[in-house]
């Protein structure tokens, strides 16, 4: 027998902050304070952050080993009346951590659902990047093997949209390199550490922002790519004197990269449409 409507419970997804723990809201502190129950990603890393906000609650862990019962405990909460927190290790819940469970468990028993705004790395990728944003899609982590990575990018050659993506510190570099393979015209924008003391932000070509990356890359990377439609237009950008250097220079039988590089620096002229008309004349 389904419990009745009033009875059902609340479940409420909490941000938490990035970095800064200035990031958090007055709304999520409330709602952990007041909730029955909080789950989290890992104890390890919310259990301090909320003992730092005074915040004590019961805690319970949510992760692959312990889901199917976790969620049998939220359903009883729930079906008790209880109102359940979640809150993730950093960022808003429900993206790239287990909440989508706890939100279809929600949705399943008619339980109310709340998300609050909060702190999203990605979406401060985007608006950093400078790049057009108007559409944009979120592809999480690329995919971890180079041939599979590699076949991924290349259906991104005429993507109009930004890409923002997530990457650890172990296979940034190794994104990068696939990058410049596959799309060496492209821009991209990367930010390290985001909201953190260390913040760094780097942009140019996949190759630029890898030679500004430290050996050996630490923290937390979000990266976005330049929508296809955008680059596209950069060859407009180049004066008929960098087109014309670029290709004494290749005519001359130096590489595309010693080529682009030459002639950005002395000219100023961009990267990607430097890239772009040098792998055209290479072509024709």
């Amino acid at each position: 027998m389904k419990p009745s409507r009033r009875n059902i419970g609340r479940l409420v997804l909490c941000p938490t902050p990035l970095g800064n723990l200035e990031d958090i809201t007055q709304r999520s502190l409330r709602e952990l304070r007041e909730c029955d129950a909080i789950v989290v990603e890992d104890t390890r890393v919310t259990g301090p952050l909320l003992r730092h906000f005074g915040i004590d609650k019961p805690l319970r862990s949510l992760h692959e080993r312990v889901e199917s019962a976790r969620l049998r405990e939220v359903r009883a909460l729930l079906e008790d009346g209880k109102t359940v927190a979640f809150a993730t290790d950093a960022g808003v819940p429900g993206i790239s951590d287990p909440g989508r469970s706890l939100v279809r468990l929600a949705r399943e028993i008619r339980a109310t659902v709340d998300v609050l705004p909060g702190p999203s790395a990605f979406v401060g990728a985007l608006v950093l990047s400078g790049f057009d944003v108007h559409h944009f899609r979120f592809d999480g982590f690329p995919p971890r093997k180079r041939a599979e990575r590699r076949a991924y990018l290349r259906t991104l050659a005429h993507e109009p949209a930004a890409i923002a993506w997530y990457e650890s510190p172990v296979r940034v570099l190794e994104l990068l390199a696939d990058v410049a393979h596959v799309l060496p015209t492209r821009r991209v924008f990367a930010v390290r550490e985001y909201t953190k003391k260390f913040e760094q932000h780097i942009v140019g070509d996949a190759l630029e922002v890898a030679r500004q990356i430290e050996q050996p890359p630490c923290g937390e990377f979000a990266l976005v790519l330049e929508g296809a439609a955008k680059a596209a237009r950069g060859d407009a950008e180049l004066t008929p004197q960098a087109r014309a250097a670029l290709l004494r220079l290749l005519e001359g039988g130096a590489g595309v990269r010693t080529s682009v590089d030459a002639v950005a620096l002395a000219s100023g002229a961009p990267r990607n449409a430097l890239y772009k008309l040098a792998l055209a004349r290479k072509r024709g």
